[in-house]
């Protein structure tokens, strides 16, 4: 895997932002701008000469752009004001800024890569687009609250939304309408010791509104934000992946993919196992697992995993893909459990036969939707001009990146990296949370715990003042400190200077005793500043006032 840049560190102090680039240019680096990772990420997909099928790769590109842009905006039109400009030809041309999340209650450090699409979009004149990823899973309808005070806060657990088995966002409706509509009322009371004006009380009745009519837990969570973001002047556009996926020329390129999936299988091995090298990661599960090799049966092909998720509408959970290649090439998916089907899917068929395939999966509710590699894949290869991750985003970009040039041997568009931190202003609450460090102190009474283990004899009273028995066995153990450690004395070396820290353990009891009472208060007070001050809390837990200064950048 050739060097990349390193990941970058959100930022600690409350209100910071990272733009990587900035919007425009900066003194300290001036021929840096969204501008020129513009200019340049165009100059590296023109050097592609990869064919998808019977097409050259900046035809299908100039195809898929078209369609995205074309869908996106007639989903956006279907909730909020969005422009679509007369002329398509000049739209398409123009450049395209991406991003992506899931449709969850995110930090305000991933809301400020939504600002960030507007304003690189505006400074370029181009088109600021949005993923929804519903395809990813909804694990938990709820967000924790922060109540409490330094001492003993922590995170209260408040549902939106009654339980139910894990799903894709796609496929999760809502449960408990009056459950939904209260969530606002609900949070904002635990939340006013702390913030008493969330813009949360008077969004969720939009987000309620949305819910009426989408149905859907995830879209009505997003179209809810995205229409405040229309108050804040953003033009973005919006569209959710599971309807980007069911786009012909998408289901090209995914096609194209699973064509070469035993080449897509190992590239992403063999990125993951650079990446490790590099970042000298031990863990064979980190960042990611392996793509896994099946034997149903001894003789039989094999089956390897390719980095798609499949479920179908009976059986909503989430599965991984298993893939095998017949003698007559025909192309077999499966889950290994219920699901298995057969594609005219290889290099040798045409793409219309793929999309063919791929729509009948769609017919009979069989849903095929991409990882989160496959998704950014998409984005920078096949849709836009830049895209825009988070840290997180950033950091498993690197696989692709490898992953690209491995497929292709073509050097892949570059990302931009957008984060911020906000936290809650609790600090004027309770102004002691700022002086108070109970981390650092809970680690100086962990090192003297320690300390009183192996050096009980700094934390005695001066010598002359020990009784003789105490004084002799500090002597000793200096003697043995003092002595050598040669292979016949080591052991017995070690042995006594442990005798003696043993003995002198009675001598420093009222110290440990002391020590460990301050344990438990220091770790509760950690966890409860840790809890104030995080900035993981939803972003609709602010005031507005507070988000439009942490958001607005550099369009103010």
């Amino acid at each position: 895997m050739p060097p990349s840049r390193s990941t970058p560190r959100p930022p600690e102090r409350s209100g910071a932002r990272l733009l990587d680039p900035p919007v425009r240019p900066t003194a300290a680096n001036p021929a840096g701008s969204i501008e020129t990772l513009v200019d340049n990420n165009r100059l590296l997909r023109a050097a592609f000469d990869t064919r998808i099928g019977d097409l050259k790769l900046w035809e299908l590109v100039a195809a898929t752009r078209r369609e995205v842009l074309t869908v996106a905006a007639e989903y956006t039109q279907s909730y909020r004001d969005a422009d679509r400009p007369a002329d398509v030809a000049d739209w398409i041309a123009r450049p395209i800024v991406m991003g992506g999340h899931q449709p969850d209650l995110f930090h305000p450090g991933v809301w400020l890569k939504n600002a960030a699409l507007d304003a690189y979009a505006r400074a370029v004149s181009g088109t600021a687009l949005n993923l929804v990823v519903d395809t990813d899973r909804c694990v938990h309808a709820g967000v924790g609250v922060p109540v409490g005070t330094p001492r003993e806060a922590h995170l209260e657990d408040v549902p939106f939304d009654a339980p139910a088995p894990e799903m894709a966002w796609e496929e999760r409706p809502i449960l408990d309408r009056d459950l939904f509509a209260s969530f606002g009322s609900r949070a904002s009371a635990l939340l006013a010791p702390l913030e008493p004006q969330p813009i949360l009380r008077r969004w969720w009745p939009l987000a309620v509104e949305r819910a009426a009519e989408c149905h859907r837990l995830g879209l009505a969570l997003a179209q809810a934000r995205h229409a405040l973001e229309e108050r804040f002047g953003w033009e973005t556009l919006e569209v959710p992946v599971s309807e980007l996926v069911r786009l012909p020329t998408v289901m090209v390129f995914t096609g194209w993919l699973l064509a070469h999936g035993r080449q897509f299988h190992e590239a992403y091995n063999a990125a993951l196992a650079g990446y490790r090298r590099m970042h000298r990661v031990r863990g064979r599960g980190r960042p990611m697992a392996d793509l896994a090799l099946r034997v149903e049966s001894p003789g039989e092909e094999p089956w390897f995993e390719v980095p798609w998720w499949m479920w179908s509408r009976d059986d909503p959970r989430r599965r991984r893909v298993f893939a095998t290649v017949g003698d007559s090439g025909t192309l077999t998916l499966s889950d290994l459990e219920t699901v298995r089907v057969e594609l005219p899917i290889s290099p040798d068929t045409s793409p219309a036969r793929w999309v063919d395939a791929l729509s009948r999966l769609e017919e009979h509710a069989i849903r095929l939707r991409p990882r989160a590699i496959v998704t950014t894949m998409l984005a920078r290869l096949m849709i836009s001009d830049v895209f825009v991750h988070g840290i997180g985003g950033a950091a498993y970009d690197q696989l692709t990146d490898a992953i690209v040039r491995q497929l292709t041997g073509c050097d892949p568009p570059r990302h931009a990296v957008v984060s911020g931190t906000l936290r809650l202003p609790v600090d004027d609450r309770f102004p002691e949370l700022a002086a108070a460090d109970p981390a650092a102190d809970l680690a100086a009474v962990q090192r003297l715990l320690r300390d009183l283990e192996f050096h009980p004899e700094r934390h005695l009273e001066p010598l002359e003042r020990q009784s003789e028995e105490v004084r002799e066995m500090i002597r000793r153990k200096r003697h043995w400190i003092d002595t050598h450690p040669t292979v016949t004395l080591s052991r017995r070396r070690c042995h006594e200077i442990r005798a003696v820290n043993a003995g002198l353990q009675p001598h420093v009891e009222a110290l440990r005793c002391a020590a460990l009472d301050r344990i438990a208060p220091l770790a509760m007070s950690r966890r409860a500043r840790d809890v104030l001050r995080s900035r993981a809390h939803p972003w609709c837990f602010f005031p507005e006032k507070t988000l439009r200064s942490f958001l607005l950048l550099e369009t103010d």
